[in-house]
């Protein structure tokens, strides 16, 4: 689920969160394991929402049937109330229980998004020649990648309902259609029930976090030394925190490699800073690099796969 770049983007929210509001360690390990918690219960709902779409297909049926002028929505049948995919996950116990345990019910009130999302559907030109022979679940990825994902509203929506959602969007879509893809080639539903890859990953974001924290003063020392004509106040927060992270890999995650870290922190930055911000900290940060490697401070033995464990305190 969570991946080591999504983790770091999780832990440059609370580092910043913390900046801004002082808020205790144990305040910020809490929103930590609720950001989390919220991106999996993110990845349930997207991933029940082809159950959503199938019964207002259902629904229109049943109004078409009344109407004395009809439009022609049986071809849905076979793509959406049909579909063996969507059948799997409204059949699942596991979704059941967890969407229920965890009460989403984000779409209870806002039924419009989606009929909105149906109407696009309905009117998709690919989906006018399907026949009965045809693979409905290859339209269904067809569907998902280009109606729903790319649905502007929907985007919209899941932005007002949990802070982070959107930058969880594009990584909660491709585990989504990871599951559909899956579902195409073994037609059985495979559902990753665990939010991180594994314990290591879990602790990673949280070391991750302390190790900045804890080092905090002796990094805004080491930046400045190697920003002299620029003060401390003038250098973005972002900017800083995500500094402050790299040296953080760069000298107590054996296992990672300096460039692995490096190149991370650069990507982030083209996302989440200025324009200019990666050349900046790429520069910056190779100075520091170089120099703690030849001081002895930065060690890596990424044949180790216990030392993230290690730095549990």
């Amino acid at each position: 689920m969570l991946n080591r770049r999504h983790i770091r983007v999780k832990i440059l929210q609370i580092l910043y969160s913390q900046n801004r509001s002082k808020s205790t360690n144990k305040e910020l390990y809490n929103f930590f394991n609720n950001t989390t918690k919220k991106f999996y219960q993110f990845f349930v709902t997207q991933l029940y929402f082809f159950v959503l779409i199938k019964r207002e297909t259902e629904r229109q049926i049943e109004v078409n049937k009344k109407k004395y002028y009809k439009s022609e929505v049986d071809f849905l049948v076979d793509i959406i109330i049909e579909n063996k995919f969507i059948q799997a996950i409204e059949n699942s116990k596991f979704i059941e229980k967890y969407h229920s345990k965890n009460n989403l019910d984000y779409f209870k009130n806002e039924t419009k998004i989606v009929k909105q999302v149906f109407d696009k559907i309905y009117n998709a030109e690919f989906l006018k020649n399907f026949s009965e022979h045809d693979d409905s679940i290859s339209y269904l990825i067809k569907i998902f990648k280009e109606i729903i994902v790319t649905d502007s509203n929907l985007y919209g929506f899941y932005e007002d309902c949990e802070i982070g959602w959107a930058d969880d969007y594009p990584l909660i879509n491709t585990e989504v259609l990871n599951v559909l893809l899956n579902f195409s080639k073994v037609k059985k539903l495979n559902i990753n029930k665990t939010i991180f890859k594994d314990r290591d990953d879990k602790l990673f974001g949280w070391n991750l976090f302390k190790k900045t924290i804890d080092n905090d003063i002796i990094f805004e020392k080491l930046i400045s030394k190697y920003t002299p004509q620029w003060e401390s106040d003038r250098i973005a927060l972002i900017d800083n925190l995500l500094m402050k992270m790299c040296i953080t890999e760069f000298k107590f995650f054996e296992n990672i490699p300096v460039n692995v870290s490096l190149n991370e922190y650069i990507e982030i930055s083209k996302d989440y800073s200025s324009p200019n911000s990666s050349g900046f900290i790429n520069g910056i940060l190779n100075r520091i690099m170089r120099d703690l490697k030849d001081e002895g401070l930065i060690k890596k033995n990424i044949k180790r796969s216990d030392n993230l464990l290690n730095l549990k305190t």
